[in-house]
């Protein structure tokens, strides 16, 4: 009997190691399943925050470039505003310097027409003095012609 109770003895230690065997392996398992499902969230987790970070990148990248873009757009409409500004203010000149130069004309003109009308007179005048000098000549000439004949 007791050799009985030694294989019985040697039986349960068989099968507890056997169980502890079964349940370490069933342990593993579990814990490389747990291991994979860890790997698994972690990855998506990882590509969920690249994600996340890519597309906060790109909301930052594409607001710099509108910002960027719409400083170009206003500097060329300010460009654009000030040639439209010096075109005006060259056409404005142009048009000022014809006036000016239209003023100075008829100011000219008036001058000479002024200048004109004295020459005239002046002519007119001297004219009628060389007139009434011969006049006077002639009659100074008619004068003594009577007074010779009258002698």
């Amino acid at each position: 009997m007791k050799q009985f109770q030694q294989v019985k003895q040697a039986a349960i230690i068989i099968q507890r190691h056997w169980v502890a065997t079964l349940k370490a392996r069933q342990q593993q398992k579990q814990f490389l399943l747990t291991r994979r499902a860890a790997i698994t969230i972690q990855r998506h987790w990882t590509a969920t925050l690249s994600t996340r970070q890519q597309l906060k990148q790109y909301h930052n990248s594409r607001g710099a470039a509108i910002t960027i873009q719409r400083y170009w757009v206003a500097t060329l409409k300010a460009r654009q505003q000030q040639r439209q500004f010096q075109q005006i203010k060259q056409a404005a000149i142009t048009i000022q310097r014809h006036w000016v130069a239209t003023l100075k004309a008829r100011q000219q003109q008036k001058q000479f027409l002024l200048a004109r009308r004295a020459a005239i007179i002046i002519q007119r005048h001297w004219v009628a003095t060389l007139k009434a000098r011969q006049q006077q000549k002639q009659f100074q000439q008619t004068r003594e012609a009577v007074i010779t004949i009258q002698r």
